[in-house]
């Protein structure tokens, strides 16, 4: 309990964070890796921002932020959308699913979900843990959080054919994971989904979508380097990524 000196001598609990012990990194090879966690709930959404401003990341009813001792590849990064201009390419996978309706709904998983998720598991990562998931593994993901979260589906013929699961705060849109049909890879879906998640930001009048780590040596998450503008966030600073030297 922390006393903030106040007239009615009422305390505050302050949040408190955790260090996991460490673990081998899902991302780069012969590497340890650490984390700070807290756990929210509901009631503490409003956290969110500040916690995301802040380099987290959201999981299940917690949020995370790399703290590996020799290592500090995890970069948080995100978009301040009202800059962004789709280039040539962009443009071209925006025509290329121009059949694609897009919505958004709340978070909620059910059979054909876990469905299309077990497709892309098992063709695109078959050797990581998430191709294990069962149908309450994914429930979990999707509808344990702290109210915040929304699911924008992509559909054909009335089909989901590719899903992000997202948070949205007052003030920024933040993207938690996507899976997708993995038998039609000229859609580029996950390319895709990205760029109607900054449409979405934008037209909903808030400021950063931010797209988590961005790992130069590994191809899983450098890809995030494309959507430019960008920011980075270094010693606690968010800098112009086309500022910084690598």
């Amino acid at each position: 309990m922390q006393d903030h000196g106040d007239n009615d001598g009422q305390a505050e609990q302050e949040q408190p964070f955790y260090l996991t012990p460490p673990a081998p990194c899902p991302y780069l090879p012969d590497r340890m890796e650490q984390r700070i966690l807290t756990f929210i709930e509901p009631a503490q959404a409003a956290l969110s921002a500040p916690l995301l401003a802040a380099g987290f990341r959201r999981g299940p009813h917690m949020f995370y932020r790399p703290h590996c001792p020799t290592c500090n590849a995890c970069m948080s990064v995100r978009m301040p959308v009202a800059d962004f201009v789709p280039d040539k390419n962009f443009r071209r996978t925006l025509r290329r699913n121009d059949d694609i309706q897009t919505h958004i709904t709340e978070a909620k998983s059910d059979e054909p979900l876990y469905a299309l998720f077990h497709r892309y598991q098992n063709t695109r990562h078959t050797d990581g843990e998430m191709a294990a998931m069962s149908v309450a593994d994914l429930k979990a993901m999707i509808e344990d959080q702290p109210g915040t979260a929304r699911l924008m589906h992509c559909t054909k013929d009335g089909q989901s054919i590719g899903v992000m699961l997202f948070d949205e705060t007052d003030t920024s849109v933040s993207a938690i994971y996507s899976f997708f049909e993995p038998d039609q890879p000229k859609r580029s879906l996950g390319t895709y989904m990205v760029l109607k998640l900054v449409e979405y930001t934008q037209n909903t009048g808030r400021d950063y979508l931010y797209l988590g780590y961005w790992i130069r040596q590994s191809p899983k998450m450098a890809y995030k380097a494309r959507f430019q503008p960008l920011q980075i966030l270094i010693k606690n600073e968010w800098k112009d990524f086309k500022s910084i030297s690598f």
